[in-house]
Formats: structure tokens, sequence, C-alpha cells
């Protein structure tokens, strides 16, 4: 008499029990999620700073408009230096892009001259002559930090100098834009007849090649540690190993 195999449970043979969680199969899951959650927190920041990367103002990061005062006869910004030298300048222009100022007189009917220039010629220009330098401003709260040079008035106005890199003068609102290079630069607000007294309002912008390459950096990272924790948990899922159910043989012997 032969033995028949029969399922121990009811309605046919029993499904196969899962096998435990393995301490391995556990890590690779723990390792997974730890590589979704940097991956969402990658793609979020590079989406951010896509978003900041397109700029508020035809492609241009800004600071945002700051009224400029002083009772002498310029308003500037000397500390602006690039230290980038040799073969990595076009890298840093490629990088830092453009810088552009724009500026509006606080009086529509009054001519108003921006330039930008190498420090040294600025410094000379302005050497004895009464006027404020700015430090540094933030706009929440406004606040403007000066430095207040005494003097008398320039010897002859700004647009008749020849020093400058680029420049503008005029009623309404003056731009310049610059491409960056390396040096020690200062940028100039004055009345483009060098009176005392100069109300303005200026905004800075800068594009920001660098930005978006960060940005794009970002996402395609954060996309690749998506991907990859989603296969590892998918991986350590779905290969969980099944005991095969016990048959029970039953009959006589």
């Amino acid at each position: 008499m032969t033995t028949t195999p029969l399922s121990t449970g009811l309605g046919g043979p029993r499904a196969p029990a899962p096998a435990p969680w393995s301490a391995g199969r556990i890590f690779l899951v723990v390792v997974g999620a730890l590589g979704m959650l940097l991956g969402v927190g990658l793609l979020v920041a590079g989406g951010a700073l896509a978003v900041a990367a397109q700029g508020r103002d035809d492609g241009y990061l800004t600071s945002g408009e700051a009224p400029l005062h002083s009772d002498g006869h310029a308003v500037d910004i000397r500390q602006i230096g690039v230290g980038v030298h040799g073969p990595d300048i076009a890298t840093a222009r490629d990088l830092l892009g453009r810088v552009r100022v724009r500026a509006t007189s606080d009086d529509a009917g009054r001519p108003l001259f921006v330039g930008l220039a190498p420090r040294a010629d600025v410094d000379r220009y302005l050497a004895g002559v009464r006027n404020d330098e700015v430090l540094d401003f933030d706009l929440d709260p406004y606040d403007v930090d000066y430095r207040q040079h005494a003097g008398g008035a320039p010897a002859s106005r700004p647009g008749d100098q020849s020093f400058w890199t680029v420049s503008d003068a005029g009623t309404g609102t003056r731009e310049v834009t610059w491409d960056v290079a390396p040096g020690d630069w200062a940028i100039v607000v004055m009345n483009a007849d060098a009176s005392a007294g100069v109300d303005a309002t200026v905004d800075l912008g800068a594009s920001t090649p660098a930005l978006r390459l960060a940005a794009v950096g970002f996402l395609v990272v954060g996309l690749s540690a998506l991907v990859t924790g989603g296969v590892i948990i998918a991986l350590a899922i779905g290969t969980r190993q099944r005991s095969p159910y016990t048959a029970v043989p039953v009959g006589p012997r």
C-alpha cells in the first residue's frame, strides 16, 4: 500500500509560509528608504535652485530696489572684487555671468550718472571729494551702512572721465551691464553734473549660470538617488524567500 501526501490545511495544499526577515534584507530596505529620502530632498533643493536661477527680472537675480542718499557728490560701492586669474578667467565668466546696475534719480528731471570702473581709478577720481561709500545694506528691514568721506566737489563731471568700463547718464532709469572680470571694481552713482545731493534708487542684479548648473546637478543626482533607493527596496521585498509547504504522509504504512 502506498502513502498519499496530504496537506495539513483545509481546502487544498497549504501556501508557502513567508520566511522571516533576515538582517541583510532589513538593512537593504533601510538603505533604500534613506536613498529615496535623500533623492526627494535633492529634488526639492534642485527645484528651488532652478526657480531662483530664472531670476526675478529678465534672467537676473536682483537685490531689490534700495534708496541711496548722499549729501555729498557721489554714492559708491567700492568692495567688488573678483579674484580669478590665468586660464580660469574664462571659466569664471561662464559661471558668474554678468552684473547689471540700474539707477533712477528720485528727482525725475535731474540727469543721473552711473558707472563701473577699476577701483583704483575711482579712488583717484573721488580723492578729496565728499562722498558716501556703501559698506552694506539690508532690505528687510531696510538699512544702509555708509562710510562718509569728507571733501569738496570733483574737478570735473563723471561723464568727462575716460576710465569707466561701462557707464550711462541721463534722466529716467539708467542701466549698465558688465561681464564679470578679475580685479577690484567700484560702482559710482552721481548727478550727471557732479553737483551735491545724490538721491537715487539702485537695483543690483546678476545673471546666475552657476546657479542653473547647480540646479541641474541637484536634479540629476536626486532623481538617481530616488530611483536607486526604490530599486533596492523592490529587490529586497521581491526576493523574499518563502518556505515550501510540508506534506504529511497519511495512510497505512
